[in-house]
C-alpha cells in the first residue's frame, strides 16, 4: 500500500513550523504508512488540499482560519478525506469563537494539570483498541460543546468530573479525530499518546487492521514459573491475538495446557506443531540453549516468533536468526517485557525530565550471598551462565538508558564457592560507550556486602534504589549549590504493552518495540564479557564501534 500523504499545519506567529508538528511528522514517518509535510501557515492549506489524503492541525496562534479556507477544508473532509486535530486545533476552525462544524467542538479552558490519568472509555474503537489507561504529563485543553455526533473515546478527570480528551466523528464521507492532548513536545515522548494519535489517523484514513486474529502456539509449556500459562493468558488478553496451540514433550504438561486453554490443540513435538497451518506465531519458551535451533526451525517454516529472553547464547546464533527472519519475511522479537516494569518506566521518566542531567555512569544488578538453586537455570551448558538470566534484563535496560555505540566490554567472572552448580558465582560486565558513559552490570550470589539495585549518576544529580525506601527511588539533584533529595515512588507496570505492540506490528504495521537487533546487542555484551574475563582485556563484538559487521 502506498504511503498516505499528510499535511501537518502548525506554527508560531511568524509562520515557522512548530516543534510539536515536527514531532508528529517524525511519528508518522517511522510508521512507514504516511508521507508527512509540515507547513507553518494556515494560508497554505487551500493550495495543498488536492494533493493530500489527510490534514493534521495543531495549535496555531496565527488566528482563526479564513472563511474561504474553512469552506475548502469542509469540502475536503466531506469528500471522504481525513482531518485530525491536536490540542487547541479546534480554535483554528472557530471564527468568532463559535463551534466549528468540522471538529464539532470549541476550545474551552486551558488546564495546567501536570500528570493526569487518561482513561479509555471505548476500547473497541481503532484509535483506542490496544491503548489502555495511561498517565500523561501535559497541558489539557477543555473540549467544550461537543456535537451530538462526537463519539468520546477517552477522558481525564478534572475536579472530580470526566473531561473528554479524545473523540471521533464523521462529517459527510470524511472522518475526524480530535485529541485535547499534545500541548507540548513532552507529550510526543509519551508512547501511549503517540499510539493514540497514529491509530486515530489510521481510523480517519480508513487504514484497517489486517485480518486477525494472529494464532499463537506455545513451544514449551509449564516448568519454570509457569511461563506457558502466563504467555497464553497475555496473548488471549490482547485484541487481535489468540492462543490456539501448545507443544511439549512431557504429556503431563500438554494435559495441563488443555486444562488451562480448553480450545487449544496440543502437540508432542515442534515438528508436529509447525505442520499446523493454523498456527501463525510461535512463542519459544524452551531453555536458553535451545532458543536458536528451534527458532530457526519456526522461521524457516514460515512462522512469526516471540523468543523468551535471553534471545540466544551467542552473537553468531543471533545473526543466523536475524538472517532467517529477513529471508522468510517473518517477525522475530524477544520477550523483554520488563521494559514495562514500573521502576524502569520511572527511571526513564526521571531522565526524560532532565532532573539529573546527562547520565555518565550506571551501576545495577542483583547481588547477594547465598547458595544457588540446583536446577537447569544454574547449569551453564543449558542456561549459558550466571549473566544470561536476570543479566539479560539489566543489559537490555542499560542499552535503553544509554543509546550509544559500545566501545568495549570488560568482564570479570568468578567461580570460587558454589561447586554444586556449573554457573559462575559472580559475573560482572563493564560497558564503555562512545560518549564516555560507563555501565557496571553485576549478577552475584557471592556478594557478602550488598549494593544498590540501581545507582545512576548524572551531571546534575543521581538516582539510587538501595532498598531503604520500599518501591521508591531516592533522587538527588543540585540547585543553587545545594543538594535536594526527594523520594519518587515506582510507577505502575504495563507488561501488557509487549503483546499489544506485537499485535499492532503484525496487524497495522507499527514499529516493533523490541527488535532482534536490539536483543543481539544484549547477547553481545554478555558473551563478550565472558570472553574478556578469559582474555584479561576489553573486547568488542561484531557490529559495534571498531568491530566487523
Amino acid at each position: 500500500m502506498a504511503a498516505k500523504r499528510v499535511l501537518i499545519v502548525s506554527g508560531d506567529d511568524n509562520g515557522r513550523p512548530g516543534s510539536c508538528a515536527e514531532a508528529a511528522a517524525e511519528l508518522l514517518r517511522r510508521s512507514g504508512r504516511y508521507r508527512p509535510t509540515v507547513v507553518g501557515s494556515l494560508e497554505a492549506v487551500t493550495k495543498r488540499l488536492t494533493n493530500c489524503d489527510a490534514l493534521i492541525l495543531h495549535s496555531a496562534p496565527s488566528g482563526p482560519m479564513p472563511e474561504e479556507a474553512e469552506a475548502a477544508l469542509m469540502r475536503f473532509v466531506k469528500s471522504g478525506k481525513a482531518l485530525v486535530g491536536i490540542h487547541a486545533a479546534a480554535g483554528t476552525l472557530a471564527p468568532g469563537g463559535g463551534p466549528s462544524d468540522l471538529f464539532g467542538c470549541r476550545p474551552g479552558r486551558k488546564l495546567t494539570c501536570g500528570e493526569l490519568l487518561v482513561r479509555v472509555v471505548d476500547a473497541e474503537h481503532q484509535a483506542t483498541r490496544r491503548l489502555g489507561d495511561f498517565p500523561a504529563d501535559d497541558v489539557l485543553l477543555e473540549l467544550a460543546d461537543l456535537a451530538g455526533s462526537a463519539k468520546v473515546l477517552a477522558v481525564a478527570d478534572w475536579l472530580g468530573a470526566p473531561l473528554p480528551v479524545m473523540f471521533a466523528r464523521t462529517v459527510g464521507r470524511g472522518r475526524v479525530f480530535c485529541t485535547a492532548l499534545g500541548g507540548g513536545t513532552r507529550a510526543f515522548a509519551n508512547a501511549c499518546f503517540g499510539r493514540s494519535l497514529l491509530h486515530g489517523l489510521d481510523w480517519a484514513c480508513r487504514i484497517k487492521e489486517a485480518a486477525g486474529p494472529i494464532r499463537c502456539g506455545l513451544l514449551g509449556y509449564g516448568g519454570a514459573f509457569g511461563m506457558g500459562k502466563i504467555h497464553g493468558e497475555q496473548i488471549n488478553a490482547t485484541p487481535g491475538l489468540a492462543t490456539v496451540a501448545a507443544c511439549d514433550t512431557d504429556p503431563a504438561r500438554t494435559r495441563q495446557a488443555k486444562i488451562d486453554f480448553p480450545k487449544c490443540k496440543t502437540y508432542p513435538s515442534l515438528e508436529a506443531m509447525l505442520k499446523d497451518k493454523s498456527v501463525d506465531l510461535v512463542v519459544n519458551i524452551l531453555p536458553h540453549n535451545l532458543h536458536a535451533e528451534t527458532t530457526l526451525k519456526c522461521l524457516r517454516a514460515g512462522k512469526h516468533v516471540v523468543s523468551e529472553k535471553p534471545f540466544c547464547l551467542t552473537v553468531k546464533e543471533a545473526d543466523a536468526m536475524i538472517r532467517a527472519a529477513r529471508r522468510s519475511r517473518r517477525m522475530l522479537t524477544v520477550y523483554h517485557n520488563r521494559r514495562w516494569d514500573g521502576d524502569y518506566l520511572t527511571i526513564q521518566r526521571i531522565l526524560a525530565e532532565g532532573t539529573i542531567g546527562d547520565v555518565f555512569e550506571i551501576d545495577c544488578g542483583f547481588s547477594r550471598y547465598g547458595r544457588p538453586r540446583g536446577w537447569w537455570r544454574s547449569d551453564k551448558q543449558i542456561s549459558g551462565g550466571n549473566l544470561y538470566d536476570w543479566g539479560a534484563h539489566f543489559v537490555d535496560w542499560v542499552l535503553g538508558l544509554i543509546p550509544e555505540k559500545i566501545v568495549s566490554v570488560n568482564g570479570f567472572f568468578q567461580k570460587k564457592v558454589w561447586m554444586h552448580v556449573t554457573n559462575e558465582d559472580h559475573t560482572q560486565a563493564i560497558v564503555r560507550f562512545a560518549n564516555g558513559a560507563k555501565a557496571d552490570i553485576t549478577i552475584s550470589s557471592l556478594s557478602a556486602v550488598p549494593r544498590p539495585r540501581w545507582r545512576i549518576l548524572g551531571t546534575a544529580g543521581g538516582i539510587v534504589d538501595d532498598g531503604s525506601t520500599p518501591k521508591a527511588f531516592k533522587v538527588f539533584t543540585y540547585a543553587r549549590g545545594q543538594m535536594v533529595t526527594r523520594i519518587v515512588p515506582f510507577g505502575p507496570s504495563a507488561h501488557h504493552e509487549f503483546y499489544w505492540n506485537v499485535a499492532d506490528h503484525l496487524l497495522l504495521g507499527d514499529e516493533l518495540e523490541v527488535t532482534a537487533r536490539q536483543a543481539r546487542r544484549a547477547i553481545g555484551i554478555i558473551e563478550y564479557a565472558e570472553r574478556s574475563s578469559r582474555s584479561g582485556r576489553g573486547e568488542i563484538f561484531p557490529g559495534e564501534a571498531g568491530g566487523s559487521s
